[in-house]
């Protein structure tokens, strides 16, 4: 199976389902230790007679063909791009026809679909128990929710949550999602548990999240209180515990990267492009590449040197607000790269280790007089002279079901004035919170500092302020306010009578 959420879900709705209808069935499976992907042949038993790779292997040919010679039959239940359909093996790619429409459910998704034809042929109505699996590899997967099949899937899945470790992660998560099983709620706060342990949990972990993701019924002793508690319980806060490491893991990474980058004052080029053989676990590359992105606010590309070969691979990650808005296909274009795959602004690609300078010399070349500067397309703009701006925070807030998977919140752009009395920066121990109010509308941003507050909000007077931000409503003791969680600001002046933007 793939090593990652699509992967799992992928295997676990699968197996699930198999041992449900054929209760004498032996089954076989095997977690992948690294990032393998697909079927591996030494880890097949003699006595298999069928193989069902999920989530992976269409281009296997080679061991397609190997497995057919010795009498074993394939089955790929599969939704990466192939060139061609095996002669090996049965292919179930939603790739691969023309006739199939959606092309964005993933692994999962067509696990699913094979389920339901077995649903049909053997006169059974179960593959439906198995869509909050579907909802939560699609989602993690980033599947395109403006794909109506797709988001039926999700949407069907986080409604009728049956799997009791899935239960368990939302009721983890409660307080920050507020009750909510929404696409962005999924999004942000239970897949990246998932995922951790998939990337940098111990195989011991791996294993107990993929038993609770197949909704395996049993206890598993707990050592720091001295008892046995429900697999799907321990499994969710093991997840917790292994996503703060990830997260340490993570940190560690960024700051000895930014060493290296200021050592060899790579930040002349337009796309970041680091050596990261031996600075970082491979596990942790799109992770760090993420939080390279936002602090640099440009494409990076984090290169690993191949242990054989004289190439390098590894993950990139594109600025979507930046001028180049599908870095994948920019590199594609530049015809240097082996290969590049995934999604637009997340993939991973190799490049031969001789053409590395010449990539980064066109890159500039090509991206010469270009700054590396925010650009926000909005959807509405908001003024002092906006009537009612409070409601239409709380209107689009009321729809934050439909939002995620490409199908992105409505980003507003505010152009108002503030008092110095109403600009805040707040926190118990750090103060790390910015806060604007305007009328009855807050607007905050995270991970702001006390030092760049006293530099940008130091004079007395009047503030004009360009914000652009995205809605979100607070309840709290019975007071509803309507929020903007800000991702950019600039004061355009200072203590002017008559502020003109």
């Amino acid at each position: 199976m793939m090593p990652i959420p699509d992967g799992y879900t992928s295997s676990a709705a699968l197996i699930s389902y198999l041992r449900r209808v054929y209760p004498d069935f032996k089954i076989n499976y095997r977690l992948h230790e690294g990032k393998q992907h697909g079927v591996i042949l030494s880890e097949i038993p003699d006595s298999a007679t069928l193989v069902i790779i999920p989530d992976a292997g269409s281009s296997q040919y080679e061991e397609h063909a190997h497995l057919s010679k010795k009498g074993v039959d394939v089955i790929i239940l599969d939704h990466h791009p192939v060139d061609e359909e095996s002669q090996h093996a049965i292919v179930v790619n939603n790739q691969l026809s023309p006739d199939y429409t959606s092309k964005a459910i993933t692994g999962v998704g067509i696990v699913y679909k094979f389920l339901e034809a077995l649903d049909n042929e053997l006169g059974v109505n179960y593959a439906k128990d198995y869509l909050d699996l579907v909802a939560i590899g699609n989602i993690a997967d980033s599947a395109y929710m403006g794909d109506l099949e797709a988001r039926f899937y999700a949407l069907n899945g986080l409604k009728g949550i049956k799997n009791k470790f899935i239960k368990s992660m939302f009721k983890k998560h409660e307080f920050s999602t507020k009750g909510d099983k929404t696409l962005t709620s999924t999004s942000f706060y239970i897949n990246p548990s998932i995922n951790a342990i998939i990337r940098v949990g111990k195989q011991e972990e791996k294993d107990q999240l993929f038993r609770a993701l197949m909704g395996i019924e049993e206890e598993v002793y707990y050592k720091r209180k001295d008892t046995f508690v429900p697999l799907e319980e321990d499994t969710a806060r093991i997840a917790g515990n292994v996503k703060s490491r990830q997260d340490k893991l993570r940190d560690k990474g960024v700051v000895a990267i930014k060493e290296r980058i200021e050592e060899k004052g790579l930040l002349k080029n337009k796309v970041l492009i680091v050596n990261v053989t031996d600075l970082l676990d491979k596990n942790l590359g799109g992770l760090v590449a993420n939080q390279l992105v936002k602090l640099y606010k440009r494409p990076v590309l984090l290169i690993r040197k191949d242990e054989e070969k004289p190439v390098f691979t590894g993950s990139a990650r594109g600025y979507e607000k930046g001028h180049i808005k599908d870095l994948k296909q920019f590199l594609r274009d530049s015809g240097y790269f082996n290969f590049v795959e995934g999604h637009p602004n997340a993939f991973g690609y190799s490049i031969d280790a001789d053409k590395l300078v010449a990539m980064n010399d066109y890159i500039n070349e090509q991206l010469k007089g270009v700054e590396n500067e925010d650009v926000h397309e909005v959807d509405f703009i908001i003024t002092d002279k906006t009537s009612k701006p409070d409601q239409l925070i709380a209107e689009i807030h009321e729809h934050r079901h439909l939002w995620g998977g490409g199908v992105d919140a409505p980003l507003l752009a505010f152009k108002l004035k503030f008092d110095k009395d109403d600009i805040q920066i707040l926190g118990k121990v750090n103060k790390t919170t910015l806060k604007f109010k305007y009328k009855n509308i807050e607007f905050i941003m995270y991970k702001q500092t006390e030092d760049m507050f006293n530099k940008v909000f130091g004079k007395d007077g009047e503030y004009a302020i360009e914000i652009v931000g995205k809605c979100n409503v607070n309840e709290w003791n019975g007071y509803i306010t309507p929020q903007v969680m800000m991702e950019d600001f600039e004061v355009v002046s200072v203590g002017e009578k008559e502020l003109v933007f």
